[in-house]
C-alpha cells in the first residue's frame, strides 16, 4: 500500500520526466528500487519529495527532504546534473567515514529545502543512484 503512495507523489512532482532530462534511468533507479524494496512500511515516510529550481542547475535538483533538520542523525539526499555530470549527494548531519566534502546552508538560501538549512552536512557523491533506505 506505502508503495503506491510513493508513485503517487512521484508522479505529482513529475519525477520520471525530472529523471528524463538528466539521464537518470527512472524504471531502474526508482522504481525497480521501490519495488525490490522489502520493508513493511516506507523508511521515506517522514521525509518529502521535492524538485527545487536552480539559478545555475539545469531542470533543478531533486531533494528526499527529512522532516526536519536537527541534531538527532539525520539522513537527506539529492540528485541533480550539471557540469560536472550527475550527481546523487547523500548527506548526514554527522560525520560518517564515506564523506569526502562538508556543506552548510545559510538560512536565507532558497536553492534547498529549509528543513536543511543551518546544519552543516558530510555528504559524498554516491555512484549507486538509488535512494539509500530503498536498498
Amino acid at each position: 500500500m506505502w508503495k503506491e503512495d510513493v508513485r503517487k507523489n512521484w508522479a505529482r512532482i513529475a519525477l520520471e520526466e525530472f529523471c528524463a532530462h538528466i539521464g537518470v534511468a527512472f524504471p531502474f533507479v526508482f522504481e525497480k528500487a521501490l519495488e525490490y524494496c522489502s520493508s513493511p512500511l516506507d523508511p521515506y515516510s517522514d521525509y518529502r519529495w521535492v524538485i527545487i529550481e536552480s539559478s545555475h542547475i539545469p531542470f533543478g535538483v531533486l531533494h528526499l527532504v527529512p522532516p526536519l533538520a536537527s541534531l538527532e542523525p539525520t539522513l537527506w539526499e539529492e540528485w541533480f546534473m550539471d557540469r560536472g555530470g550527475l550527481h546523487h549527494h547523500v548527506l548526514r548531519n554527522h560525520p560518517h567515514e564515506r564523506a569526502t566534502d562538508i556543506w552548510s546552508g545559510e538560512l536565507s538560501d532558497v536553492e534547498h529545502p529549509r528543513e536543511v538549512l543551518g546544519l552543516q552536512w558530510h555528504h559524498f557523491n554516491d555512484a549507486d543512484l538509488r535512494p539509500l533506505k530503498y536498498r
